[in-house]
C-alpha cells in the first residue's frame, strides 16, 4: 500500500491528437491546477491514462486462468496463473493491485477538487465528477471480484504519513453499496456523448448501463440487470451490424460503448504479447485448442479472433504489433444482449426474448437459429456464446467465477479459489489488510 499512495505524480497526458501541457500534481493539496474549467477536462483525462496503464492487466488476468489460453515459460508468474498455481507472492497480482488504486486516488483527486473551480457550471462539474465516479465504481467492481475485501478510499491521499496509508479492507457488502451509488450518479450525470478532449474514449450514459447491467447480473439482481440492459438498448438498438472482425479492426467501431484507447504515444503490450514473432510480437501467452476446437463449423468468428504462423495458432484481435495501440473493448453491444438474454432466461423460461437476443449474436456469426428447451440447455448455449463471443476481451474467468462452474470447467473444488490472495507484499507494507484471504 505504502507504494500506491506515495507516488503520485499525476502527469495528465492524453493521446497525441489531444495533447495538452499540465503542470504535474505532485500532491493532491496542489491547489494550483483546479483553476479554470479546462482543468477539470485535463483532470480527468490523467484518470483515463491510468485506466489505459490498466488495461492489459485487465485482459490479462480475466484469460490466464481459463481455458482460453496457455501461458509459457517466457513468464513465469503468466504461467503460474494459466496453470492455476494461484500465488501471493506472484509479481503480477501487486501490479495488478496497485494500478487500481493508482486510478482511484486520481479519481478522488477529481471528485474532491473539481467542485471548487470558479466559473464551472454546475452541470459541467457534475459531468467530470461522473466519469470519475464511473471510473472508480468500475475498478472497485473489478477489485472486489478479484480480491474480495479491499480497502474503501473515497478522499484524496493527502500525506505521505505510514499511519495514513495502512488502511483496513472493508466488507465487500460496504463496497458494493459505494459502488452503486457511484454508478447512480454516473447514470444521472454522464452526458450522452462527448465532443472535444478524448472524446472518443470517454464513459457516458451508455456506458455507465452497460455497468450496471453487469454488475446486477454478477450480483444475480436480474430485474435491475434487465432494467440498465434496457436502457442501452434503447439508445444503441439490438441489432448487430458491424462485422465482428471489424470491432478490432476499426477502433471506437458503432457497435463500442466504451474502449481504451490507445495511440503511437500511449502504447499498450497486448499485440507483443499474443503476436508470433513473425509478426513482431513474443506470443507469451498461446491459444488453447480448447477454445479453438469450441467453433461450430462456419461460426466467422474464428477467423476473425485467430490466425496461424510459425506451427501455432495466435490471438489476433490484438494486431498492431508495429505500433502497438490496438483499444481496448471495455462494453459492447452484444455483451449487453448477453446480459439481458441470461438476466431474461434466469427470470422466466422459456424465453421467447432470450432466445432472440442469443440468436442476434449467433447470427452475426454466421450460425442458424437455436431454440434451447430447457433452462439448462438455455444456460449451455448461453455460456458458450458468452466465451466465444467475448474471449480475450476480459470476461471468462468472471463469467466461470460468477456462473457457479469452477469445478466443472476449471476442475476447482476449492470454492475459496474463487477469489485471489491480497498480494503478500501489500500485506508486508500494510499490516491492517491481514488476515489474508481464506486458503492462501
Amino acid at each position: 500500500m505504502k507504494k500506491i499512495f506515495l507516488i503520485f505524480f499525476l502527469y495528465l497526458t492524453v493521446s497525441s491528437c489531444d495533447v495538452i501541457d499540465q503542470e504535474p500534481i505532485d500532491s493532491v493539496s496542489t491547489q494550483s491546477l483546479f483553476k479554470l474549467p479546462s482543468d477539470a477536462d485535463a483532470a480527468i483525462i490523467g484518470t483515463y491514462r491510468y485506466l489505459a496503464n490498466l488495461g492489459p492487466n485487465y485482459i490479462y488476468f480475466a484469460e490466464l486462468p481459463t481455458k482460453n489460453s496457455k501461458g509459457n515459460a517466457l513468464n513465469r508468474q503468466f504461467e503460474q496463473l494459466n496453470n492455476l498455481i494461484i500465488v501471493a507472492d506472484n509479481s503480477q497480482f501487486t501490479g495488478l493491485w496497485d494500478q487500481q488504486f493508482v486510478l482511484i486516488n486520481s479519481a478522488n483527486v477529481v471528485i474532491a477538487k473539481v467542485p471548487g473551480i470558479p466559473g464551472m457550471a454546475d452541470a459541467a462539474k457534475n459531468s467530470v465528477i461522473a466519469e470519475a465516479r464511473f471510473l472508480r465504481a468500475f475498478v472497485y467492481f473489478n477489485l472486489v471480484r478479484y480480491f474480495g475485501a479491499v480497502p474503501l478510499i473515497t478522499t484524496p491521499t493527502e500525506s505521505p504519513d505510514v499511519k495514513s496509508l495502512q488502511v483496513s479492507r472493508t466488507p465487500v457488502a460496504e463496497v458494493y453499496t459505494q459502488i452503486l451509488a457511484d454508478l447512480d450518479f454516473a447514470k444521472l450525470n454522464l452526458p450522452e456523448t462527448h465532443t472535444g478532449l478524448g472524446k472518443t474514449g470517454r464513459a457516458t450514459k451508455a456506458a455507465a448501463f452497460a455497468l450496471g447491467a453487469r454488475i446486477h447480473l454478477t450480483r444475480k439482481n436480474y430485474p435491475l440487470a434487465i432494467a440498465d440492459a434496457n436502457q442501452v438498448i434503447s439508445k444503441r438498438g439490438e441489432t448487430l451490424s458491424v462485422a465482428y472482425a471489424n470491432l478490432f479492426l476499426t477502433k471506437n467501431s458503432a457497435e463500442a460503448i466504451l474502449e481504451i484507447n490507445y495511440d503511437t504515444q500511449l502504447q499498450n503490450s497486448l499485440a507483443t504479447t499474443f503476436l508470433p514473432g513473425s509478426l513482431g510480437g513474443t506470443r507469451t501467452i498461446e491459444v488453447n485448442n480448447d477454445i479453438f476446437n469450441a467453433y461450430e463449423t462456419g461460426d466467422l468468428r474464428k477467423d476473425a479472433t485467430y490466425g496461424f504462423a510459425n506451427a501455432a495458432n495466435y490471438m489476433k484481435k490484438y494486431s498492431r504489433g508495429g505500433t502497438k495501440d490496438d483499444n481496448i473493448i471495455v462494453f459492447r453491444l452484444a455483451e449487453v444482449l448477453l446480459a439481458k438474454a441470461e438476466a431474461l432466461a434466469e427470470t422466466s423460461y422459456p424465453s421467447t426474448d432470450a432466445v432472440k437476443l442469443l440468436n442476434e449474436v449467433r447470427k452475426r456469426a454466421g450460425l442458424a437459429a437455436i431454440n434451447p428447451a430447457t433452462i439448462a440447455d438455455f444456460r449451455t448455449a448461453l455460456y458458450k456464446e458468452r466465451r466465444l463471443e467475448l474471449c480475450f476481451e476480459g470476461h471468462e474467468w468472471f463469467d466461470i467465477v460468477r456462473t457457479g462452474r469452477l469445478q466443472s470447467v476449471l476442475g476447482i473444488t476449492d470454492i475459496n479459489k474463487a477469489i485471489w490472495p491480497v498480494p503478500s507484499v501489500e500485506i508486508a507494507r500494510n499490516p491492517k489488510l491481514q488476515p489474508q484471504n481464506p486458503g492462501y
